[in-house]
């Protein structure tokens, strides 16, 4: 049984001046999907610092072109780990680079499908979901401090640290799967139990992505608000 799937993707800015969210979508076809799979992402420039939005959207760039130029023999997540080390390297050469960068820093997290299996990585408080049989799990860690005061507060993302640590995982793909990838702004407000209700009223993973960022701005999500889902057909 070969893999088919659907995407929805949205991302809109909200009250601030500028989106440092980003988006990453690669579907190939034939071999390509068989052999390397489809991969989505989404990545939440670090505000607060210059060059977030640089930081997401050249982080997502990046990861999503050199992993597909990865030799085939390797496994998707061998793969993943050097073409983000290779990001984490560059994000901090740019920054070292060039004053008005420094600190340029972002969250990561992302998704292959491929054959039978879901592959994923990530680095910060962007988060992945799975909804399956009617049940919600949230399959990432915030990479946050433990402290009230400083839950937004990174204790890891991409351009941070000279030392990338991403977490790994994967696990068997079902017929009727929908991941969700979504960055802080629309988790934070919307929580767990609105995220499941929202997933359940459509099929469309377009409407789904659509309904998350625009309830979260509509409850007053100070942040930009980006969801992107993949649905397992």
């Amino acid at each position: 049984m070969s893999l088919q799937f659907t995407i929805g993707q949205a991302s809109l800015t909200g009250p601030r001046t500028r989106n440092e969210d980003y988006i990453g979508v690669v579907t190939p076809v034939q071999e390509q999907l068989s052999v390397k799979g489809a991969m989505v992402a989404v990545a939440d420039g670090v505000s607060g610092n210059a060059g977030g939005g640089e930081a997401s959207e050249m982080t997502i760039r990046s990861v999503t072109s050199d992993y597909y130029a990865t030799p085939d023999t390797w496994e998707p997540l061998a793969s993943l780990d050097k073409v983000l080390t290779a990001a984490n390297r560059w994000l901090i050469a740019q920054a070292n680079a060039n004053r008005d960068m420094a600190g340029m820093a972002t969250t990561l997290s992302l998704l292959v499908v491929r054959g039978q299996r879901y592959y994923l990585a990530h680095v910060g408080d962007t988060r992945v979901y799975l909804l399956r049989d009617g049940q919600l799990k949230q399959l990432t860690t915030d990479h946050v401090w433990d402290r009230p005061d400083m839950r937004h507060v990174l204790k890891r993302a991409v351009g941070l640290d000279q030392h990338l640590a991403v977490d790994f995982g994967e696990g068997q793909l079902q017929v009727g799967d929908v991941f969700v990838l979504m960055s802080d702004g629309v988790w934070d407000v919307l929580g767990d139990k609105n995220i499941h209700h929202m997933m359940g009223l459509y099929d469309s993973p377009q409407l789904i992505c659509e309904h998350l960022t625009r309830t979260a701005i509509e409850k007053g999500s100070a942040d930009n608000s980006t969801a992107v889902v993949i649905k397992i057909n």
